[in-house]
């Protein structure tokens, strides 16, 4: 694939523009010929780990042997283990269904889109013939369809799935058309998270009115945009808070009251407490100078110490520039997190002291898993050494998530996971095969000081606990099977179908 049948970065300044298209076009096809080649060896990895005797006796597990080997491959393809998932099963199609298909993309033929399109339309095709039917008919046409949109692809791989198997034809509009709400995107600006929704279009009549009411309840005078007041609307409704008007004038009583506040709803945020005398010292400025408008030097200068500030961070939400950080803190309960130092000592219980976690969570900000961002408020604290081997102490503790603490806890052993810890929280993981990956805390660029060594607990290698006979029963348990639920889902879906086979089936006219 690299045998310099295309040209290397160095060379590219010496070419010609149709000799640059042409390498481009080479290079595609080493990345599809690249990215089939690791689906496949996804797919390989995956049929060894639920092959094995004791992935049968797992399969009812809440962390399943399908799961597991997706946390492992994640680790090493730096991705979630969600993600991992579905390109190992995207493999396993391609192989167990597909073998032509698979083909035309080992030779670098077809895009990595177009071979997910068509592993998605041809998912409910459960006859062995008609998808064999499908998979040679495809790979004789394929090729040959040129450029064609999104949908129109959708449309040809539709037309050979409604030939051999009408009831295998996917329904997008009503797979499409579930409720749901997202939050956060990769493009989102720092300090803002994006929200996107599908909701019943009555209930969105109603939400759009009352944002808008909200939106148009303030006067003139209010320095927001009308996207920015709708925005400040909607937090407002939804968290049961005031929507106030910034207009600036102290009896201007535009916008609305708030309604009951929500209970136990709480946003954490870490903050250096040179950002946070910035903030408090841009506020004293500006109380004090509300009466004098000429003196701008002095407002410049706060200004300049909130920008310098190092940026604080929301858990689940990032990075927060530190100039947004004083609307946070007029409603804030501030508590100081420090280092326990150099050497501390154990706590003589399981659970840490909320002093203690705190400063996990602040020092960890996320799952130490590899790839995992679940946020630390919502994470699991977990000893490193299961206690009581392990001590209850900051070199011995660290964030995961349920599902990678279920990870660790259960799938440990032979052929298992393991990890060690080291006094600045550095996590070194050993996966199945040996493999290693290591994590960092997530404050070590944005606050050091935390990451600072605190006692080292062994002198050399800390010690091994051995799997306690019987773990395994204290798993939490599938209501069902992952296969049986897919079987389900299948069903389901394909019954969407159930008149159109039905048309199909009719007799014809005498």
């Amino acid at each position: 694939m690299f045998d310099g049948s295309v040209p290397e970065i160095a060379d590219v300044a010496s070419l010609t523009d149709a000799e640059l298209v042409d390498a481009a076009g080479g290079w595609v096809r080493a990345e599809n010929g690249a990215g089939a080649r690791k689906l496949a060896v996804m797919a390989e990895i995956f049929a060894r780990r639920t092959r094995l005797s004791s992935a049968q006796e797992r399969e009812w597990w809440w962390i399943d042997p399908d799961a597991a080997v997706a946390a492992e491959l994640a680790a090493v393809l730096s991705v979630s283990s969600g993600m991992a998932l579905h390109q190992t099963n995207r493999g396993v199609a391609l192989r167990d269904r597909l073998p032509r298909v698979a083909a035309l993309f080992a030779a670098g033929l077809l895009s990595d889109l177009l071979v997910r399109a068509i592993v998605s339309r041809t998912y409910l095709i459960e006859d062995h013939d008609a998808m064999a039917a499908v998979d040679a008919e495809l790979a004789d046409r394929v090729t040959r369809w040129g450029a064609l949109s999104v949908k129109k692809t959708e449309e040809a791989i539709d037309a050979l799935v409604d030939e051999h198997d009408p009831g295998a034809l996917r329904r997008t509009l009503q797979a499409g058309a579930e409720e749901t709400v997202q939050f956060g995107c990769p493009s989102d600006v720092a300090g803002t998270t994006t929200i996107w929704a599908r909701v019943n279009s009555p209930d969105a009549v109603l939400m759009e009115q009352s944002v808008e009411d909200m939106a148009h309840s303030v006067c003139d005078g209010d320095v927001r945009s009308m996207d920015q007041r709708r925005a400040h609307a909607l937090a407002a409704k939804v968290n049961g808070t005031a929507f106030a008007c910034r207009c600036g004038e102290p009896d201007c009583h535009g916008g609305t009251t708030g309604d009951a506040p929500l209970k136990n709803a709480t946003v954490y945020v870490v903050a250096d407490e040179k950002s946070v005398d910035a903030v408090n010292a841009a506020k004293s400025d500006a109380v004090e100078n509300a009466t004098e408008p000429a003196e701008t030097a002095v407002d410049a200068e706060a200004d300049a110490e909130q920008c310098t500030a190092p940026p604080a961070y929301v858990f689940g939400g990032g990075i927060l520039p530190t100039p947004l950080l004083g609307g946070i803190l007029e409603r804030a309960t501030i508590r100081e997190v420090r280092h326990p130092g150099g050497n501390p000592r154990p706590e003589p219980r399981y659970t840490p002291s909320r002093q203690l976690a705190e400063f996990v969570r602040c020092r960890d900000l996320t799952c130490r898993y590899p790839n995992c961002d679940k946020p630390a408020q919502v994470c699991e604290i977990d000893h490193t050494v299961p206690y009581p081997v392990g001590p209850t102490h900051p070199s011995n503790l660290k964030c995961l998530c349920g599902f990678h603490h279920m990870l660790k806890t259960f799938w440990v052993g032979f052929n298992g996971w393991s990890e060690k810890q080291r006094p600045d929280g550095t996590v070194v993981w050993t996966l199945p095969t040996g493999h290693t990956r290591t994590t960092y805390p997530g404050s070590l660029h944005l606050f050091p000081q935390l990451c600072e060594p605190t006692t080292t607990l062994w002198p050399g290698e800390p010690p091994v606990v051995e799997a306690v006979a019987g773990r395994g029963m204290k798993m939490p348990k599938r209501r069902h099977t992952r296969a049986a639920n897919t079987a389900k889902a299948k069903a389901a879906e394909r019954k969407l179908n159930d008149d159109l086979v039905a048309e199909r089936n009719k007799p014809p006219p005498f």
